[in-house]
C-alpha cells in the first residue's frame, strides 16, 4: 500500500533539507575560512616581528661580537606566583627559531639538539637573512612549530566558531519562518484550485477561483476561469451541435420516408417528377455528411491537401462567373483582381469550396438590390481575397462565433434560410490547413467583409 504524502509535507521537508545544508555549509565554509585566515595572519605577524629586531640582532652582533645571550632579546619575561613562590617564566616572542651564522651553523635554537648542526640549503633560502651595511652575520630561521596555537588562540578561535554557529541557527529559525509563511502562500491558491476542480470533475462548471495574487498564480486563477468558461461553452455548443446534427439529418430523412411510404401506399407514382424530390435530399444529405466528415478530419489533424502552382485570379472569375449565371434575381456582383499576381500553390478545388462557401454566405444576407464586390491583390508574402457585401453587416456579438459550427446570428431565422451553419467552419478549416487566415469583420460604409489571406510560397 502506498502511503500518500501531503504536498505541504514534501514542501516543508524540501525547505528543512535546503537550509540545514546550506547553514552546514556555510559554517564548515566560514570555520575554514577563520581558521586559514588567523593562521595566516599569524605567521605573517610572525614574520613581520621577525624582520623588525633584525636590526636589533645585527646591532647585537655587532656591539657583542658573539650571538650568545641573544635569546634574552628574543623573548620576553613574565612572572607567575605558584603557592606563594615567585617563578620566572621566558617565552618566545616570534615562537620557536634557530639563529645560524654565516656559515649556516646554528648557534642559538628553541629545539633541543639543534645548536652545533648546519642549516641545508632549502632552511637557508626559507630563513630571514641579517646583515649590516652589507656584512653578513647569518639567518634567522623561523620553526613551522610555531604553528601551533596557544590556549589563548585556541579559545579565540573556537569563540569565533561559536558565533558562526550560533549566526547560522538564528538564520536558520528565520528562514524556517519565512518558508512556513511561503509555503501557507503556495499552498492557499492550490487548494482553491483543487477544491473547484473537485467540484469541475463532478460536472459543475459554475465554479470560478477568485486568485487576486498578481503573480504566476494570479495567472493560473486566470487561465483557470478562462478554462470553465471555455468548458461551459464548448458543452453549450456541444449539446446545440448533437440537436442540430440530429435536426439537419432528420430533415431529409423525414422528407425522403414520407415521399418513399407515399410511393409504397400508392399515393404517389414512382415517377421522374415524384422521385426527384427523394434525389435532391439524398443529394443534400450526402453533403451533409461530407462537411461534417471534413469537419472530423480538421479536428484530427487529417486534412489531406492536393497543393498546385494555381492562378488564382482565373479561379476567381470562375467562381464569380459561376454563381452569376446561377442568378436570376439578386445582388450586383463586381470583381476586381490584380493580374501581376503570381501562381500560388494551393488545392483549387478546396479554396473553391471556401469561395463558395463564402459568397454563398454574403448572398444570403445580401438584398437584390445590393452589391457584392470580391477583390484579390498581393500584401507583401501574402494573397488576400476580399468579399465585401452592401448587407445590414453583423452584430458585434456575433463576430467571435462566425466560424463556429452550426452557428446562426439570428436564432429566429428558420434552417432553410440559413442553411446547416457549417460553410464557414468549413471554409475555416481549408484555409488554416493552407498555412493562412480568415476573419470577418464590418465594413466601414455598411454591409460585411470576409478576408481570407494565404502565403504566396
Amino acid at each position: 500500500m502506498n502511503r500518500r504524502f501531503p504536498f505541504a509535507l514534501k514542501l516543508g521537508l524540501s525547505f528543512v533539507i535546503v537550509i540545514l545544508v546550506s547553514v552546514a555549509l556555510v559554517y564548515f565554509l566560514t570555520a575554514r575560512a577563520i581558521t586559514s585566515r588567523f593562521a595566516e595572519f599569524r605567521e605573517q605577524n610572525k614574520q613581520q616581528v621577525a624582520k623588525q629586531i633584525c636590526g636589533l640582532l645585527c646591532e647585537y652582533r655587532r656591539r657583542t661580537g658573539t650571538w650568545l645571550g641573544i635569546e634574552q632579546l628574543l623573548s620576553t619575561r613574565y612572572t607567575v606566583w605558584i603557592n606563594g613562590r615567585l617563578i620566572v617564566r621566558r617565552t618566545s616572542l616570534i615562537g620557536p627559531f634557530s639563529l645560524a651564522d654565516v656559515d649556516g651553523k646554528v648557534v642559538v635554537s628553541t629545539e633541543e639538539g639543534k645548536v652545533g648542526l648546519f642549516l641545508s640549503p632549502q632552511e637557508i633560502a626559507s630563513g630571514i637573512p641579517l646583515s649590516d651595511e652589507g656584512e653578513k652575520m647569518g639567518v634567522l630561521l623561523l620553526s613551522e612549530q610555531g604553528s601551533v596555537l596557544d590556549p589563548a588562540e585556541e579559545e579565540f578561535l573556537a569563540s569565533a566558531k561559536r558565533s558562526a554557529l550560533l549566526g547560522g541557527g538564528i538564520a536558520s529559525g528565520i528562514a524556517l519562518l519565512l518558508s512556513a509563511f511561503l509555503i501557507s502562500q503556495v499552498l492557499s491558491p492550490l487548494r482553491l484550485l483543487s477544491r473547484a476542480t473537485e467540484r469541475i470533475a463532478h460536472g459543475d462548471l459554475t465554479q470560478r477561483v477568485a486568485l487576486k495574487a498578481r503573480d504566476e498564480f494570479g495567472q493560473l486563477g486566470t487561465s483557470f476561469n478562462r478554462m470553465i468558461d471555455n468548458l461551459r461553452r464548448s458543452e453549450t455548443i456541444r449539446q446545440t451541435m448533437t440537436a442540430d446534427i440530429a435536426h439537419e439529418l432528420r430533415t431529409p430523412v423525414t422528407i425522403i420516408q414520407g415521399n418513399l411510404e407515399a410511393i409504397l401506399d400508392g399515393v404517389y407514382q414512382p415517377t421522374a417528377e415524384t422521385i426527384a424530390p427523394i434525389y435532391e435530399e439524398t443529394l443534400h444529405l450526402g453533403r451533409l455528411i461530407d462537411d461534417l466528415r471534413d469537419l472530423a478530419l480538421a479536428e484530427a489533424g487529417e486534412l489531406r491537401l492536393n497543393k498546385e502552382p494555381t492562378d488564382l485570379v482565373t479561379l476567381v472569375n470562375q467562381v464569380t462567373e459561376m454563381v452569376s449565371s446561377s442568378l436570376e434575381r439578386g445582388p450586383e456582383l463586381h470583381v476586381r483582381v490584380d493580374h501581376s499576381l503570381p501562381k500560388v500553390s494551393l488545392d483549387p478545388k478546396r479554396i473553391r469550396q471556401v469561395m463558395a462557401n463564402i459568397l454563398s454566405n454574403a448572398l444570403r444576407h445580401t438584398p437584390a438590390t445590393g452589391e457584392i464586390w470580391v477583390e484579390v491583390l498581393q500584401e507583401g508574402g501574402e494573397v488576400e481575397l476580399r468579399v465585401t457585401d452592401s448587407g445590414p453587416g453583423i452584430p458585434p456579438e456575433d463576430l467571435p462565433h462566425l466560424f463556429e459550427r452550426f452557428y446562426r446570428g439570428d436564432q429566429a431565422r428558420s434552417r432553410s434560410e440559413g442553411g446547416s451553419g457549417l460553410g464557414l467552419a468549413i471554409a475555416k478549416q481549408w484555409v488554416e490547413a493552407h498555412g493562412g487566415r480568415i476573419w470577418a469583420e464590418n465594413n466601414e460604409q455598411t454591409g460585411a467583409r470576409f478576408v481570407v489571406r494565404l502565403p504566396l510560397t
